[in-house]
C-alpha cells in the first residue's frame, strides 16, 4: 500500500517539533527574578520565587541521597504532576536538607551538594565538594535574558510550560535523550523527548524512546521525573547555554553528580531499576522476518540455518502469528489473541518440538485491540479501556481517525486481565515476547488514574512493558523481552532494539548512533534490525556489513520486510556470517561478565567510546566506532565498496585481532579492509574468558570450557564467570597461569601475546 503525501501533519502526529523554546511568536516568558524567601517544610526546603510578572513560583528541594537532589519548580497553587511509577523507591526518597540566609543568597546544604541560591539576580548554582558543576543561566544581549534561568513560557491561553536553562562550559560534552540517532554526543542539539512511531526512519528526530535523562562531563545529570513531551536545547539557541521545557506548569527531577559518565548511569539507574541476569541463550543469535508465514517456512528456516552449521538461538514469529492480519485495514497492527491455527497447528507441540532442538521462539506482541473482536467486546464489557475527556472510547491515531481499542493498564483489573491473556500465549511455549508499537496514545485519552494521554503517552509505554516482561517472568523467567519502545524504568526491563530502521548504509550508521546514545539512558541490551527493516532487499554486501556489526553488539536478530537468512545473499555471505556468529558464541562468556556490570550498575554492554576514554578530548565526536564491554573495540564499515577504514584508537595499546599487530594508542591509523571482516582490536591488558569449542547454541554449556585469554599483561587477576543457569563464580589467576575457581566447567588461561 502506498499513502498520498499529505502536506501537513495530522493530530499533531507526524513529526517531532523542534522550534526554538525562546523568543518565540505567541508566547510571553514569566521567569525567576529573585529569591524572596526560604522555609522548611516536611521534607523540603522551600524558596518562594520572584517572577518577572510580579507572580510568584515555587522551588522545593530534598535530598535524594549524598550525591541526588531532587528539585521541584511550579507556580505558588494548583499546578500538580503525576506521580513517576516508573521510577523506583530509591528515587522516592526525601530527607530534609539544611540551610542559612546570608544577605545576598541562601544556602541550602544536601549531602555533598551546597546549593547558592542569589536572591537578586536569582541564580542557583550547585557546588560538588566546592565544585561549581551547574549553575543556571543570567546571560543577557542588551539587558534582555536570552535564555532565562527559570520560569513558564506562557501561550495565548495562559496555558503554562516550566523551564530551566544552565550555562555550558566550553569543555563540556553531553550524552543521553534516550535512542537518538543524531550524534551521540549531544552538544549544539535541538531534540524532543516523545516517543512516536518513527515508520521506518532513522534520520531525524522521530524515536521510539523518550528518556529525558541528560548527561554532562562536567560531573552532573539531569532526569526529569515527568512523562509528558519535553524540549531540549542543548547549546543551539544560545551556544553557551542548554534549556530544557516541559509541556506543563510543573518542572520536576533530579540532579545528580558523579566523577565520571560511569558513575552517572549508575546513579541514574538506581532510579529507574537495574535489569536481572538474563537467560544466557537470549545472547545467541536470532532469526526473524516480517514476518514468517506459517509453521513450514518457520521450520525450513530452522533445518537449513542447522545444515549451513549457522549458530542460533531464537525463532521470531511475527506479525502473522494471529487468526487475522489487520494492518491492511486498518494501517496498523493489532492483536486479538486469536491464534492461527490454519497457519501454525498445534503449536504446543511446535514449540515443544522446537525447544528439543534447542531453538526457543519468542512472539511478536502489540496492545492495540481491534473492533468487533471478542477480546475487543470482552474490554468493553468489562470497563477496560481507555475512554476520553468527553466519555467515550479512546482510539490510537495513525494519519486518520481509527476505531482501534487501548487496554487501560492504569485499571489493575484490566493489567491483570491483559497480561493473563498474555500469559495464555507464553502457556504455548513461547519463551520470550517482542513487544512493539504503544506509541500512538492521543492526548484526549482518560485513563483509570485520572490522567489524560498527555500525561500518559510515554509514561504507558512502562507499563506495557512491564506486563510483559512481568508474565513472561511468571512462566518461563527469562529476564528478557525484545521491545521497541522505551522510556523511564524502562531499562530494568532488559532488551530493546532499535525499530524499523532503513535498509541502507545510512540507516546502518545511524542506527549504531542510537545504540550508542540509549546506553547512557539504562537500556543495558540492544539490538538493531540486522540489514535493516525496509526498503530494497539489501545488497549482499549490505547485508554482510551489517551481520559484522551486528554480531557484536549486545544483542543480536536478523529482520526485515525481505528475507534476512544468508542464503539469500550468497555463499561468501553465509560464510561471514558463520564466521562472526562463531565468533560471537564464543565471546558469550565475556559478554555475560559484562552483563554483571548491567546487573549491578546498569552499564551497557555496547558503549561509546567516552564511558571508557572520557578524558579522551578525542574521543566525544567520534560515533562510528564503539566497545563492547571495556575492551573490544569495533570499527564499521559503513560505505559501500570502502577498501580502507580510518581508524582513531585511544589510550593504552591495541592489537588487531585478526593480525595481532600492536598499535600504541591515542592515534589514528588506516588500515585494508576487505568483506571479509570489519576491524577489531583487543586492548592491551584485556583478560577476555571465551569458550574454547565452537557452538551451535547456548542451551547447554553448564560445563563447556572455558579459556581465560589475556592480551600482553594483565590488568586484572580477577574476573568473574557466569554459569548456564545464572550462577556467579569468581576466578583468580594465580602465579604459576593456573586458574582457581570453582566454575563448574573447565577453565584455563591462554596468553594471546608477550606480557
Amino acid at each position: 500500500m502506498e499513502e498520498e503525501i499529505i502536506s501537513k501533519s495530522v493530530n499533531g502526529w507526524d513529526y517531532q517539533n523542534t522550534d526554538r523554546i525562546f523568543y518565540k511568536e505567541g508566547y510571553y516568558y514569566d521567569y525567576a527574578i529573585k529569591a524572596l524567601d526560604v522555609w522548611l517544610e516536611e521534607e523540603y526546603v522551600c524558596v518562594e520565587v520572584g517572577l518577572i510578572s510580579g507572580n510568584k513560583g515555587l522551588l522545593r528541594l530534598s535530598k535524594t541521597n549524598a550525591q541526588n537532589l531532587f528539585f521541584e519548580f511550579k507556580t505558588m497553587e494548583g499546578a500538580f504532576e503525576m506521580e513517576p511509577f516508573y521510577l523506583t523507591e530509591k528515587a522516592a526518597v526525601r530527607n530534609v536538607p539544611s540551610f542559612n540566609r546570608e544577605a545576598d543568597k541562601f544556602v541550602i546544604t544536601s549531602g555533598k551538594l551546597t546549593i547558592n541560591i542569589a536572591k537578586e539576580p536569582f541564580r542557583i548554582e550547585i557546588k560538588n565538594e566546592n565544585k561549581v558543576i551547574f549553575s543556571t543561566s543570567i546571560k543577557k544581549i542588551s539587558r534582555q535574558y536570552v535564555t532565562p534561568g527559570l520560569g513558564h513560557r506562557i501561550d495565548a491561553n495562559g496555558y503554562r510550560e516550566a523551564f530551566l536553562s544552565w550555562d555550558v562550559a566550553n569543555d563540556e560534552k553531553f550524552y543521553g535523550l534516550g535512542e537518538k540517532f543524531s550524534s551521540v554526543e549531544k552538544s549544539a542539539t535541538r531534540s524532543t523527548s516523545y516517543a512516536m512511531d518513527a515508520c521506518a526512519t532513522n534520520t531525524t528526530d522521530l524515536a521510539y524512546k523518550a528518556h529525558p535523562i541528560l548527561l554532562s562531563t562536567n560531573g552532573y545529570g539531569l532526569l526529569l521525573t515527568t512523562a509528558k513531551r519535553t524540549h531540549w536545547d542543548i547549546g543551539d539557541f544560545c551556544f553557551v547555554s542548554g534549556t530544557v521545557l516541559v509541556e506543563g506548569p510543573v518542572l520536576r527531577g533530579h540532579i545528580f553528580v558523579g566523577d565520571t559518565l560511569k558513575d552517572l548511569i549508575a546513579e541514574e539507574t538506581e532510579m529507574q531499576g537495574h535489569s536481572e541476569m538474563i537467560e544466557p541463550w537470549t545472547l545467541g543469535v536470532w532469526y526473524s522476518r516480517c514476518a514468517y508465514m506459517n509453521k513450514e517456512e518457520l521450520y525450513g528456516v530452522k533445518d537449513k540455518l542447522r545444515e549451513l552449521e549457522l549458530p542460533f538461538d531464537v525463532l521470531n514469529i511475527d506479525v502473522h502469528w494471529g487468526k487475522n492480519y489487520w494492518y491492511e485495514k486498518f494501517w496498523v497492527d493489532c492483536c486479538d489473541f486469536e491464534w492461527g491455527e490454519d497457519k501454525f497447528p498445534e503449536p504446543t507441540k511446535m514449540f515443544a518440538e522446537m525447544m528439543e532442538q534447542n531453538v526457543a521462539c519468542s512472539l511478536w506482541m502489540n496492545p492495540y485491540l481491534p473492533p468487533g473482536t471478542a477480546v475487543y467486546e470482552e474490554a468493553v464489557e468489562k470497563g477496560y479501556l481507555v475512554k476520553t475527556t468527553e466519555g467515550g472510547l479512546a482510539h490510537i491515531k495513525r494519519r486518520q481517525v481509527s476505531e482501534i481499542g487501548i487496554p487501560d493498564l492504569t485499571n489493575p483489573e484490566a493489567y491483570n486481565w491483559w497480561k493473563e491473556k498474555v500469559k495464555d500465549l507464553l502457556r504455548l511455549g513461547i519463551r520470550v515476547l517482542k513487544p512493539d508499537y504503544t506509541d500512538r496514545i492521543p492526548e484526549d485519552a482518560l485513563f483509570f488514574n485520572g490522567y489524560t494521554g498527555k500525561d500518559m503517552h510515554n509514561a504507558y509505554i512502562y507499563l506495557y512493558i512491564k506486563a510483559c516482561y512481568d508474565a513472561t517472568q511468571e512462566i518461563h523467567g527469562t529476564s528478557l523481552v525484545w521491545k521497541r519502545p522505551g522510556f523511564l524504568g524502562t531499562g530494568k526491563f532488559a532488551g530493546t532494539w532499535s525499530g524499523d530502521v532503513e535498509s541502507s548504509f545510512e540507516g546502518l550508521k545511524y542506527t549504531i548512533r542510537g545504540g550508542l546514545s540509549v546506553g547512557f539512558t539504562g537500556e543495558g541490551y540492544w539490538s538493531s534490525d540486522i540489514a535493516g527493516f525496509k526498503g530494497e532487499k539489501p545488497s549482499p554486501e549490505l547485508y554482510i556489513r551489517w551481520s559484522q556489526v551486528g554480531m557484536l553488539c549486545s544483542l543480536a536478530r536478523y529482520h526485515g520486510t525481505t528475507e534476512r537468512e544468508p542464503w539469500f545473499y550468497g555463499e561468501q555471505a553465509v560464510n561471514i556470517v558463520r564466521d562472526y556468529s562463531e565468533l560471537r558464541y564464543s565471546l558469550v562468556p565475556y559478554m555475560l561478565e559484562m552483563a554483571t556490570e548491567a546487573e549491578d550498575r546498569g552499564l551497557p554492554m555496547m558503549r561509546h567510546l567516552a564511558l571508557e576514554f572520557q578524558n579522551d578530548a578525542f574521543v566525544h565526536a567520534i560515533d562510528d566506532e564503539f566497545l563492547l564491554g571495556e575492551d573490544i573495540l569495533v570499527a564499521p564499515i559503513l560505505e559501500a565498496g570502502a577498501t580502507k577504514r580510518d581508524i582513531y584508537l585511544p589510550a593504552g595499546a591495541w592489537y588487531d585481532r585478526k593480525t595481532g599487530e600492536r598499535y600504541p594508542g591515542r592515534s589514528t591509523i588506516t588500515v585494508d579492509v576487505t568483506l571479509e571482516d570489519i576491524p577489531i582490536f583487543i586492548r592491551e591488558g584485556a583478560v577476555i574468558p571465551q569458550f574454547k569449542r565452537k557452538l551451535q547454541h547456548l542451551k547447554d554449556f553448564e560445563t563447556e570450557a572455558v579459556e581465560i585469554c589475556v592480551y600482553g599483561k594483565a590488568k586484572k587477576m580477577q574476573g568473574t564467570l557466569v554459569s548456564e543457569n545464572r550462577v556467579r563464580y569468581a576466578y583468580t589467576i594465580l602465579a604459576d597461569d593456573s586458574i582457581s575457581t570453582d566454575y563448574p566447567g573447565e577453565v584455563t588461561l591462554r596468553q594471546m601475546y608477550e606480557a
